[in-house]
């Protein structure tokens, strides 16, 4: 491995939901591409939750698309 990064990552997440789960899916995909992708062990992730939108009101603002950020 190249190196060693310690990351924060905020998401917005549709609610209800099962926030763990998508939490650790959010650490898992990020810790992989940063290994293979950069080469690079992930020490420290941590994902917090920055905003929570209701499903209903996701769907209605933007139709089938997710928003990325």
């Amino acid at each position: 491995m190249l190196g060693e990064v310690r990351m924060h990552i905020a998401v917005e997440l549709g609610y209800p939901s099962d926030i763990g789960a998508q939490c650790a899916a959010v650490r898992r995909e990020v810790i992989e591409r940063l290994r293979r992708w950069a080469g690079m062990d992930v020490s420290e992730l941590t994902v917090s939750v920055e905003r929570l939108h209701s499903v209903h009101s996701v769907h209605s603002r933007h139709g089938d698309r997710e928003r990325v950020r």
